[in-house]
């Protein structure tokens, strides 16, 4: 049976939550700010020619960068919407009830 959480206990969970979720938004950002850069400078220098690849074309090197932090940022948004810490705090629960048995 869950502990009921005290009302400062609710607020400082709330504001756990809040900051991963704007920690998540900060990251989104910048992934797409940063990719929006590295696309705009590999279009600009395949069309002026500095390419290399098949009829002049230039390689689209910033696709390794796209889907790799793309992974890498699905999992920090799947951590902070999707798998918020239910298990943390029923683990946390555990341990509490464990210490205050092996205690009395």
């Amino acid at each position: 049976m869950p502990t009921e959480m005290s009302d400062e206990e609710i607020r400082n969970l709330a504001i756990q939550r809040v900051r991963r979720k704007r920690g998540f938004f900060s990251h989104l950002t910048v992934y797409l700010v940063v990719n929006a850069v590295l696309w705009c400078m590999w279009a600009l220098s395949s069309s002026a020619g500095y390419g290399w690849g098949m009829h002049g074309a230039a390689y689209p090197w910033p696709v390794f960068i796209t889907v790799f932090w793309g992974m890498g940022l699905i999992f920090h948004g799947l951590s902070v919407f999707a798998f918020h810490g239910g298990w943390e705090q029923k683990e946390i629960n555990k341990e509490i009830k464990q210490i205050k048995k092996d205690n009395s």
